[in-house]
């Protein structure tokens, strides 16, 4: 496996955000941008269902560790996967590219609505260790997203990643050329400081 855990994804977080949120105003979910270590470089969430299993849950690690899981298995295999997290949602990640060869990361989205029936939602609830009331509510607070929006929006996804893994090799292609005219500069300094002393 080709990775590249020295080069960390430094870009704008705001952009990357404002990226993220175009998605996920398409689909009212979750999404996360990890690097290859499994720090989170930048987390979406405008699910009311998500936001309560991963901030009021007892169990709100397997959000989290889960998602992780399948993202790692996108940046070893450099390919996407996708799976049904505990919480019932259909996850899509895909890994984020440096120059189409070395992956640097992987960004993962939930694409499909929450379960609508409650014996699904209230066996997810005891999964969780949460009030299957709560959950219950958060569904019913989260629209559904109809199957043509979902069908467009699992394309959106891939050109995303797409998008991100250009703007990653971008600022990375800046950095090493301004980090290479510092170094001519300072090379230039040093040696207009050693004619001086002759």
């Amino acid at each position: 496996m080709e990775q590249t855990g020295q080069l960390k994804i430094n870009s704008e977080k705001e952009l990357i955000s404002s990226i993220q949120i175009y998605l996920m105003d398409i689909l009212n979910t979750h999404g996360v941008i990890y690097d290859v270590n499994g720090s989170v470089i930048n987390e979406i969430n405008a699910s009311s269902y998500c936001k309560t299993l991963r901030f009021v849950s007892e169990r709100k690690d397997l959000c989290q560790s889960y998602s992780w899981e399948l993202s790692k298995s996108a940046i070893h295999f450099k390919r996407p996967f996708e799976d049904v997290c505990p919480g019932g949602l259909t996850l899509l990640s895909m890994p984020i590219y440096l120059y189409d060869n070395t992956v640097i990361g992987a960004h993962c989205v939930a694409i499909s609505n929450p379960r609508r029936s409650k014996f699904c939602i209230y066996d997810i609830a005891a999964h969780f260790n949460i009030d299957a009331h709560i959950l219950w509510d958060a569904v019913k607070k989260t629209p559904p997203i109809l199957k043509p929006i979902l069908k467009i929006a699992r394309g959106q996804v891939f050109s995303t990643t797409e998008l991100l893994s250009k703007i990653f090799t971008h600022t990375y292609a800046l950095q090493q050329r301004e980090a290479a005219i510092a170094e001519k500069y300072h090379c230039i300094e040093e040696f207009f400081k050693s004619q001086k002393k002759d």
